[in-house]
């Protein structure tokens, strides 16, 4: 228990760590779209989707829970993995030339504080109702919650569909590189998997860009109702 964590605490384990939880909520969040799809079935599938989940209490929690300490890990570690790095070279480069690194792998600090503040923003928007409280206390035909109004509602708005379609880009850009180099971490060397690994981290974005965005869109432009 001792050696493990003595090797959690080093950077190398750090780094480990922090490619793991970033998998995990990468996973996550292609399951939250996948499941948000069901809005294109209509009112009875995405709310009767919404009960089922609701219907389990210990597993919902459980899985919250999970995914905010997976969260606090990843966030916390990476901080501490920038402090590490900086106190390794206090004096900054004199001049920096970007050669194979992307857009991607240079503003993760920034994509990633962005990702967690509409985190925030849309939790205490769509899933606390605290934003908009409109529809937070409506039933649909079959007596559960109407999770469908409330989402056409938000997104009839076009500030909300607006930067809910910027929030889609900024975690597109955090995802693509975050992917690829958490899979990379990983140390599965070998040219085949090295191609995989860099075409892994823009299909998520792309898939999960494309299908949130879709969700935006279809409503914005009048396509759900």
């Amino acid at each position: 228990m001792t050696r493990f964590f003595t090797v959690f605490c080093t950077s190398l384990g750090s780094k480990v760590v922090v490619a793991l939880t970033g998998l995990v909520l990468a996973g996550f969040v292609v399951f939250h779209m996948l499941g948000n799809l069901q809005v294109f079935e209509g009112q009875e599938a995405l709310n009767t989707y919404a009960a089922f989940l609701r219907e389990l209490p210990i597993l919902l929690w459980s899985a919250r829970i999970g995914l905010l300490l997976t969260a606090a890990l990843h966030i916390g570690l990476t901080i501490q993995l920038v402090i590490r790095n900086r106190r390794a070279r206090p004096v900054a480069y004199a001049s920096r030339v970007y050669r194979q690194a992307s857009i991607s792998s240079r503003t993760m600090a920034l994509t990633g504080t962005l990702v967690l503040l509409f985190i925030v923003f849309h939790l205490l928007h769509l899933t606390a109702g605290v934003v908009d409280t409109s529809f937070v206390d409506r039933l649909d035909p079959r007596g559960h919650r109407d999770v469908y109004s409330r989402v056409i509602h938000t997104f009839q708005n076009p500030w909300f569909a607006l930067l809910y379609l910027l929030a889609q880009g900024v975690l597109a850009v955090h995802l693509s590189h975050g992917v690829s180099s958490s899979l990379q971490t990983l140390g599965l060397e070998h040219p085949v998997l090295n191609r995989v690994f860099r075409a892994a981290g823009p299909f998520v974005a792309g898939t999960v860009a494309l299908g949130n965005s879709a969700i935006v869109l279809a409503i914005a432009l009048g396509v759900l109702r």
